[in-house]
């Protein structure tokens, strides 16, 4: 390899760090006063950046329902407490915004033409940051939902009712009392009931079942069916408690057991991936100096 084919690789790789440096400085513009920034974080209003301001304007208009999977991707990493001050149109913004600053390093040193498979990476780049983290988070709740239940029929086997016992497992730290939280407030604020009750759905099951987990939706049903057992309901929920132990037991043994076969995509991707790159790259970059 001779000292030109070098520099422009090196040209390349300083390229896309570049890019890489525009995009993580460009999330942190804020137009606004240091005194009214800080009053936005106090209360917790979010949209207080450039790229969230007009990015709500741009979904605002679209009317495709493309955008629900960011928005429950968007809420978990929220409830995780991670990039609590995005909102979806932010997220677009900021892949919009790399995407452009990728296209004006491409024409500006220009690039080859693989390097424009950059530039939809590019745009879905933070919805893959805040989905890694909701992934992460959907994991949290599942290993905890056992915990919660054995609390639940504790408190009820106290003495609680099942809304008492399910108002003390909001208070549990980590996301699912979060959410669980978030449900019983809405019930005490809309004066409606928490459990269900034949065709009407309770605030419970409305609230766990929206955000596109099947684990959490089965655990709404099963309080709802403990709630209109009466005095039997602390020995179901004990039940119900075993049972969700036994079964993340299983999903565990079945994840160790399935290890080597999840390992084969990263190290595909970290390893045989970026040794088949680095050995076409000069051979591309010579083809097309040659043409």
């Amino acid at each position: 390899m001779n000292v030109e084919m070098i520099k422009q690789v090196l040209l390349y790789a300083s390229a896309v760090a570049i890019a890489m440096v525009v995009y993580l400085l460009a999330g942190q513009l804020s137009f606004e006063k240091s005194a009214g920034k800080r009053v936005r974080e106090m209360v917790g209003e979010g949209a207080n950046s450039l790229f969230d301001r007009s990015g709500e304007r741009l979904t605002k208009r679209m009317t495709s329902g493309f955008f629900s999977s960011w928005k429950t991707s968007l809420f978990w990493a929220n409830i995780s407490g991670e990039y609590k001050t995005w909102t979806v149109g932010g997220m677009l913004a900021r892949g919009l915004a790399a995407a452009i600053a990728v296209v004006l390093l491409i024409f500006l040193f220009g690039l080859p033409i693989f390097t424009w498979l950059m530039v939809p990476f590019a745009v879905f780049m933070p919805y893959l940051l805040v989905n890694g983290k909701a992934n992460e988070t959907k994991k949290l709740v599942k290993r905890l939902l056992p915990e919660t239940a054995t609390v639940i029929a504790a408190e009820m086997d106290a003495g609680s009712t099942a809304g008492q016992a399910v108002s003390r497992a909001g208070e549990l730290p980590g996301p699912l009392g979060a959410v669980i939280n978030n449900a019983v407030s809405r019930a005490r604020q809309s004066e409606r009931a928490m459990f269900s009750r034949g065709a009407s759905k309770g605030i419970l099951m409305e609230e766990l079942s929206k955000h596109d987990l099947p684990e959490l939706s089965r655990f709404a049903m099963q309080l709802d069916r403990v709630a209109a057992k009466g005095v039997d309901a602390p020995r179901i929920m004990v039940e119900i408690a075993r049972g969700l132990a036994r079964e993340y037991r299983s999903q565990i043994q079945q994840t160790a057991s399935n290890m080597e076969n999840e390992l084969l995509i990263p190290m595909t991707l970290f390893f045989f991936l970026p040794f088949i790159v680095s050995i076409l790259t000069p051979v591309m970059v010579s083809l097309a100096n040659a043409m």
